[in-house]
């Protein structure tokens, strides 16, 4: 799902068209050649030995440069080679040369930190998408943070490469498509140390930590055994798959770009504000087409005109729009202003070029394959064009009611592939082949990772599988305690009233407990959530408080501080006395009223909420309803803040992260 924050544009070469023309122009360009994450702007990992690696020709002969330093090369029979070069301390700017029958150079190359981050969409969720975007973006240029963003790829098999990216250096320009996460995290590091941080983002929406653990890892596992080795087995008799599904994916684009070639929309401009659509039919936003035409599948276009005061005409705007879930494009008076391969929430950068005073024309190309054209925003107010700068009180004009739209061209069919198919987001270790296995000869600092809502419904395996990650991991870069810092999930699914059981809450807590993997730290947001919308949008508390762990653990920092977790507990007469790691200062609870989102039981397992009160760095809790408690537990439901108010926190302001005293089963025991 991606948002854009873009000045206007010629309409952008197909995703996979670019990625086969940037292929063939390296190709083309090098007899050596070198994995697509080595490129301009890279940033490499100080203090090891620093490795680069690629393909040549077999038996080919070579020199590569690097800071001054010279080495010659010879490829293998197979054509590989690889070299090292020493270590070196954070610095640059750097150049690595290749002198070859094809020479070439990599220019402005760092030497810091790297980390690996990864997850599903919350990891994933980029700045423009957050809360008060325009003005972090605006302050979004540091020089010494770089990013690679890889590109989406499953895959059957481990890969040695990514498809065609490259690295980009923060600026306001580039950082709008960042990972927020990442780049929060990657900020707070840089401005503590001075040290240049490079991250290389990995990441799918919607995804199963399985998906991003290799095949042997998971064949380990009592839940995946037979699942992975049908996969192997499927591999071992097609070993033909992937290369037949590139072909698939090739073809799927090639009937799209004859599909639009062909579009009455593009070749009668439909866009244009002085097209005629008197004969259109009419649909509301937000919604979809109407019952006639649900069906339709291929190109459809909509058109609305809006009115403009000359105060708005003359400065760039922001467009926000809640768009089916395929790819969409949205032209103002003519212009594209945007394009998005997956919709939802798209947020463009409208200049005021392409605006005028009075009338204008907002039109979008949707190409739909599997849903409905439409809007998907619940809500009405998620549909509007407003002022760019941030301001108490900016100009709007909503965008929701009456639009005209027009079934363009149906959608060509791409027969499916044969057989299995193992290249799925959804499929164990396929996001693992694609999207990590490329990296693992890179040097790290460490992991950061986001995710868990996927696993939800599954919390109790998780307890499992989560470490099986992290230790696989670590294997794969032959560095058994790779530090691995990951996120809590924070507050979702709805409000309820009472205490009860809830999947997130125990996912919270397998989470809690892979802390007892060495070298790992978790950052507790269960205070930044929202409980209609699974993706918070106030990413920079995530990432500074990722940061923090990582400052404790990697660092050295004695100032960094994190969350309060739970350690102990002992029962005296009808109450139960808490004990906390982190809390060094004392416990707060904010707000008034003292303590909330804390309820406890007796022998009978039956929850009720709990009165409590702080003491030092120690918490009391009791009910007159419970006699003779046994266990407490705090902040356990989907949404423990808007729920009942779950308020504790320590002195350095950091979240107590929610626990429970008693080890009881819970709902998602046997689910697998």
């Amino acid at each position: 799902m991606k948002q854009l924050l873009l000045p206007s544009v010629s309409r952008p070469l197909s995703l996979l068209g670019g990625l086969l023309l940037l292929v063939l122009s390296a190709a083309a360009q090098q007899n050596v050649q070198l994995p697509y994450f080595f490129s301009n702007d890279m940033v490499l990992q100080r203090q090891q030995p620093i490795r680069f690696w690629g393909t040549a020709p077999a038996k080919t002969t070579f020199s590569i440069s690097f800071a001054g330093k010279k080495q010659t090369v010879k490829a293998d029979n197979k054509g590989q080679w690889q070299v090292s070069f020493p270590a070196m301390e954070a610095g640059g700017p750097y150049s690595l040369s290749v002198q070859s029958d094809s020479s070439f150079t990599l220019s402005n190359i760092l030497v810091g930190d790297v980390y690996l981050c990864s997850g599903q969409s919350n990891m994933e969720w980029s700045m423009i998408k957050t809360f008060n975007s325009a003005y972090e973006l605006a302050q979004a240029n540091y020089e010494g943070i770089r990013f690679f963003t890889t590109p989406r790829i499953p895959s059957s098999i481990p890969q040695s490469n990514t498809l065609p990216a490259n690295w980009k250096t923060c600026t306001s320009e580039n950082a709008w498509e960042f990972s927020a996460v990442a780049y929060y995290f990657a900020r707070d590091l840089f401005e503590r140390y001075k040290i240049p941080i490079g991250i290389i983002h990995s990441s799918w929406g919607g995804t199963a930590s399985e998906a991003w653990t290799s095949l042997p890892a998971l064949q380990a596992h009592p839940d995946f055994q037979q699942k992975v080795n049908s996969l192997l087995e499927a591999n071992r008799q097609d070993s033909t798959l992937d290369k037949r599904y590139q072909r698939y994916l090739a073809a799927q684009e090639k009937l799209r770009q004859e599909m639009l070639l062909a579009d009455p929309g593009l070749v009668n401009n439909w866009a244009a504000p002085a097209y005629n659509d008197a004969d259109w039919k009419t649909m509301q936003a937000p919604g979809y087409l109407p019952p006639a035409d649900s069906s339709f599948r291929g190109i459809v276009w909509a058109r609305k005109k809006i009115f403009l005061p000359a105060s708005m005409a003359s400065r760039d705007l922001r467009l926000t729009l809640e768009l089916l879930m395929e790819r969409n494009t949205t032209y103002i008076n003519g212009q594209e202003v945007g394009m998005v391969n997956w919709g939802g929430r798209c947020i463009y950068r409208v200049p005021a070029t392409c605006l005028k005073e009075g009338e204008n024309t907002i039109a979008i190309r949707f190409e739909t394959s599997k849903l409905t054209a439409g809007f998907n925003a619940l809500a009405a107010e998620n549909l509007f064009l407003t002022e760019l700068a941030s301001s108490p009180t900016p100009l709007t004009v909503p965008l929701a009611g009456d639009w005209k739209y027009k079934p363009s061209l149906p959608r060509p069919q791409v027969p499916l592939l044969a057989g299995s198919w193992p290249n799925f987001a959804g499929i164990p270790a396929s996001l693992y082949n694609g999207m990590i296995a490329p990296f693992t000869p890179l040097a790290l600092k460490g992991f950061c990772w986001y995710q868990g809502e996927a696993n939800s419904e599954r919390a109790y395996q998780y307890r499992s599988i989560f470490p099986l990650l992290i230790r696989d991991w670590r294997a794969q870069w032959k560095q058994p305690d790779l530090p691995f810092f990951f996120v809590q999930l924070t507050g979702f699914t709805g409000i309820t009233n009472q205490p009860v059981e809830h999947p997130w809450a125990e996912l919270r807590e397998a989470q809690t407990m892979t802390l007892s993997t060495p070298r790992t730290g978790m950052a507790v947001i269960i205070d930044v959530g929202n409980p209609s919308d699974v993706h918070p949008t106030r990413k920079a508390i995530v990432g500074k408080r990722l940061a923090a762990e990582a400052a404790k653990l990697l660092y050295g920092d004695s100032s960094a501080q994190t969350s309060p977790l739970y350690k102990t507990h002992s029962i005296k007469g009808d109450s139960i006395r808490l004990q906390f790691s982190n809390a060094l200062h004392g416990l707060v609870a904010r707000g008034s009223g003292g303590p909330k989102g804390l309820a406890i039981a007796g022998a009978d397992h039956h929850f009720v909420w709990a009165s409590a009160r702080v003491d030092g760095n120690e918490l009391v809790v009791w009910s007159p309803e419970v006699k003779q408690p046994v266990a407490v537990r705090y902040a356990w439901t989907g949404s423990p803040v808007e729920s009942n108010g779950a308020n504790l926190y320590n002195t350095d302001g950091f979240p107590v992260s929610p626990f429970r005293t008693d080890n009881w089963p819970g709902i998602t025991v046997n689910k697998k």
